[in-house]
């Protein structure tokens, strides 16, 4: 139940009209700016380590432009135009952009709340009352004319509307902030799939070859049975072992597929629009650059989706305000002036003239908790908002150091692997060699191909995890968005520096 206090109105010449309008908008202006209920945001502090466990080997400096443009470091031109594509096409970037215009459309519809609402109209009427009433007695015909307007103010007092705004401002930063954590998981995704496509691609070439030597080896075979060299079940080997490797191209030829319908979806188009151009182009396995790598501290910094989720924890925080003003009382000032005349031509004569004025004060005295309620809950808000962004740096930190883990794991195979690669393919040939002169079984043979084949298929692969491990660090680092707000973006009432203050220790 509301209480309202009464309203007064007063009927004056000019003069006092003015003076009476002057001292209602200083006294509302004085009102407004009163106080502002709610804890300020403080940017959090937040501990990180200040190195990386896992940092082994040479590193580049992460510089931001070099960050901005990470898939150009591969040499790339397909992949630069399918990122160029991307950017332009995909759908799930267009949408977090219509959030995000959205958000700042929403955001200047509660900053209107701080000022005057203001309409204007008119009526023209006509009446005949009953005379055939003892009372109210009846005067017959009339008409009536009116045009004026019409003002209403609620004054943000207590700052529940400055609060409001605050935390539409902080949305509309956490927007904008999702919107490029998007970007960088895109360009990453599509990276990623590029990588694993050309890795399929270099398996299946493989394959192909190992095929070629296996016809070749089971006509040697064929040739030693005629001489009598060889027996028939060391052709029935052959014949088997070339029989399992064609299994094999299917499943990378459908591993290509699946992968050149995702890139083409990423790209904005459809599955099957650079399936052409990803088959046609030389299947060149990717080289990881060398590759930068930025201080915990710096990647707090630098990650959309941490600075999204500490603007979240900003606006929670303002709307603890909020909810912290609708428990105290509500001052309106309603406001009127028009003129009534019965004719038109008096209309706008100084006698029709008319207006109010007045203040509105409510509270309510019995709501059943909702109030305290809802100060409560937003508090849990700004509680849960917190841990999240703890929870979320800590996962960030992780990401870089799995990123990491790849990199120095796979690094550390290839030099193994292609030594492998190098020596089986020595063994096979001596194998080959001493089966064409009756030497030795053929089953040696089989061994030393199957052996050397297996060695680059594994190295092929390895060079695509490293690939994918340095595209993985990129999107850890948060590299791959540059700040393009729009120019009709709302101005923030954020304070410059509002990220988090990001101190070094030992552990989080």
């Amino acid at each position: 139940m509301a209480r309202t206090f009464p309203h007064f109105s007063r009927h004056t010449g000019p003069g006092s009209s003015r003076s009476a309008t002057l001292a209602a908008a200083l006294l509302a202006t004085w009102l407004s700016g009163c106080t502002t209920v709610g804890p300020d945001y403080r940017p959090l502090k937040v501990s990180t380590p200040s190195q990386w466990n896992e940092a082994h080997g040479n590193f580049a400096s992460a510089d931001r432009e070099r960050l901005q443009t990470w898939w150009q470091s591969f040499k790339d031109p397909v992949l630069d135009r399918l990122v160029e594509q991307a950017l332009a096409n995909n759908q799930d970037l267009g949408i977090a952009q219509a959030r995000l215009q959205q958000a700042r459309a929403e955001r200047i519809q509660v900053a209107a709340e701080l000022g005057p609402t203001v309409s204007a109209g008119g009526t023209a009427q006509a009446l005949r009352s009953s005379k055939a009433l003892d009372w109210p007695p009846g005067i017959g015909r009339s008409r009536t004319w009116r045009a004026g307007l019409d003002a209403s103010w609620e004054l943000d007092v207590f700052g529940g509307t400055r609060r409001a705004v605050e935390a539409a401002d902080a949305g509309v930063d956490a927007l904008a902030d999702d919107r490029h954590a998007f970007q960088v998981s895109l360009l990453a995704e599509l990276a990623a799939d590029y990588a694993e496509l050309r890795t399929a691609q270099a398996r299946a070439a493989i394959v192909r070859d190992n095929i070629r030597y296996l016809i070749e080896g089971e006509q040697l075979t064929e040739r030693a049975l005629q001489r009598g060299l060889g027996t028939s079940a060391e052709v029935a080997q052959a014949r088997a072992e070339r029989e399992a490797v064609e299994a094999q191209p299917p499943v990378l030829e459908a591993e290509i597929a699946r992968l050149s319908h995702s890139i083409g979806v990423l790209a904005g188009g459809f599955p099957g629009d650079w399936r052409a151009t990803l088959i046609e182009s030389a299947p060149t396995l990717l080289v990881a650059p060398a590759l930068p790598l930025a201080l915990p501290s710096e990647v707090i910094r630098q990650r959309p989706d941490l600075q999204a989720d500490e603007r979240r924890l900003a606006s929670a925080t303002a709307l603890i305000g909020v909810a912290e003003a609708a428990r105290f009382p509500h001052f309106t000032i309603p406001f009127n002036f028009g003129t009534t005349a019965s004719l038109l031509h008096d209309l706008f004569s100084g006698a029709s003239l008319a207006w109010s004025a007045g203040m509105e004060a409510s509270q309510a005295l019995y709501e059943g908790g909702r109030a305290k309620a809802g100060v409560t809950a937003a508090q849990a808000g700004a509680a849960e908002a917190r841990l999240a962004y703890a929870r979320d740096v800590r996962l960030a930190l992780r990401d870089v150091e799995d990123a990491l883990t790849t990199l120095n794991s796979e690094r550390g195979r290839q030099a193994s692997l292609a030594a492998a690669v190098a020596d089986s393919q020595k063994a096979l040939d001596r194998a080959t060699r001493l089966y064409r002169n009756g030497l030795t079984a053929y089953l040696p043979v089989l061994t030393a191909q199957r052996a050397a084949n297996q060695a680059r298929d594994a190295l092929a692969q390895s060079q695509g995890k490293e690939v994918s491990g340095a595209i993985a660090l990129y999107k850890a680092l948060g590299a791959g968005w540059q700040d393009d707000s729009d120019t009709d973006a709302t101005v923030s009432s954020a304070p410059p520096g509002h990220h988090p203050v990001v101190e070094t220790a030992a552990g989080l």
